[in-house]
């Protein structure tokens, strides 16, 4: 056998062992899996972070204390959170309002109005990507909906890049608003940073 045979098989059989074979694991094979960032882009871990901060503000507002405390707790709508990121993320945001619904139900006093209910007012969130998007047709579709406040917000992300480096930073930003008046009750933004460092 020539030397360079003997050299390129051990090198391959070297390779093989460092790298092994890949596999296919699940979160009891791997609790931490989770945890890992796979990629810069938005996922349910990030979404969990922006969220838990985001929602410990608001049970601990003084908005939220006032509905426990009022006589006749109001009706609460959900509002479709606008996408603002470069990113295709209805999942997540799927889930966010299902994670603020679940909550307001289970943890406050307020009556809420399911977000599944709302074919009008999704159709109007989606008109919000246009110019021609008018703030004040989501107060009269709370109003049409019976709600005396909604909440509402955006996810939005800024991206820089030097060289091979990056970062993306999210921002979850969340506002508590009275449909009759306008008035901003509550008002929070969370933020979370990924990064690709070599």
């Amino acid at each position: 056998m020539s030397l360079v045979f003997i050299l390129t098989a051990t090198l391959l059989l070297i390779g093989a062992a460092c790298s092994g074979d890949p596999k296919y694991v699940r979160q009891e094979d791997e609790p931490r899996l989770d945890d890992y960032t796979m990629s810069l882009r938005f996922d349910r871990r990030d979404l969990e972070i922006l969220y838990d901060e985001v929602i410990h503000e608001l049970l601990n507002s003084r908005i939220v204390r006032d509905w426990d405390q009022a006589s006749s707790p109001p009706n609460v709508a959900i509002f479709p959170m606008r996408n603002e990121t470069s990113e295709h993320i209805d999942g997540q945001m799927d889930t966010l309002l299902s994670k603020f619904e679940t909550d307001l139900v289970n943890r406050t006093s307020v009556s809420v109005i399911s977000h599944r209910d709302q074919e009008d007012l999704i159709a109007e969130v989606v008109a919000q990507q246009s110019d021609a998007y008018d703030p004040s047709q989501i107060t009269q579709y709370g109003r049409q909906m019976g709600a005396q406040y909604f909440i509402t917000g955006r996810i939005y992300d800024v991206s820089e890049r030097v060289e091979d480096q990056r970062r993306v930073q999210y921002f979850l930003f969340v506002q508590v608003i009275n449909v009759e008046t306008g008035q901003i009750h509550f008002q929070h933004e969370a933020a979370r940073t990924k990064g690709l460092i070599r």
